[in-house]
């Protein structure tokens, strides 16, 4: 499956935008996932799972594991999770990309909560996000999403402490609403 963004640029501005592509995982993608997981500047707000792990996250229906492409290069990875859930509320589990500062991260989430929204047909989407990264609940902020609360003790670090969780979701009809973001996947 895959989806091309062709559309104007998240913050509205003009210049070079990011055109992304969303498709299916699948295992030659995995030394990319991978290595992005390993990153400095991205292991220590999502951690890094086994390829185990990966590949299972590939295989199953109650998880979907795509990557982002950007002329044809992989730049980035998304894990929905929930499918197979009721009440069509999917979570956003995994989002992580191999460049930050491009315009990536606005354009990735459209992509990401167009296809829970339109392909999954999800109702509601939600994501839980370390307090302590604040350049990525920004960014899920000024993606629609709003706050549902914290969990104060909700990620446990190795040195036995614990960082509050912020609790995020958007609905399909705020993702779908004219509120000035950018203009979503077409069909």
């Amino acid at each position: 499956m895959k989806l091309k963004e062709k559309r104007a640029g998240p913050s509205g501005k003009l210049g070079p935008v990011p055109q992304l592509e969303l498709r299916e995982t699948v295992e030659q993608d995995l030394a990319f996932v991978l290595a992005t997981e390993a990153d400095p500047d991205v292991a220590p707000w999502i951690g890094c799972w086994t390829r185990e792990r990966h590949l299972e996250a590939i295989s199953t229906e109650n998880e979907a594991h795509l990557v982002f492409c950007e002329r044809e290069q992989t730049v980035g990875f998304l894990l929905l999770a929930g499918l197979a859930a009721p009440g069509h509320t999917i979570e956003l589990r995994r989002i992580a990309l191999s460049r930050r500062g491009a315009g990536l991260g606005a354009r990735s989430i459209e992509l990401a909560l167009g296809y829970a929204f339109r392909v999954l047909g999800a109702r509601r989407v939600w994501l839980d996000v370390l307090e302590t990264n604040g350049r990525a609940w920004r960014l899920y902020r000024r993606s629609g999403f709003s706050d549902d609360g914290f969990a104060p003790n909700g990620h446990l670090l190795s040195d036995g402490s614990s960082v509050p969780l912020r609790l995020m979701s958007i609905t399909a009809s705020a993702f779908a609403a004219p509120s000035g973001r950018p203009a979503r996947l077409s069909s």
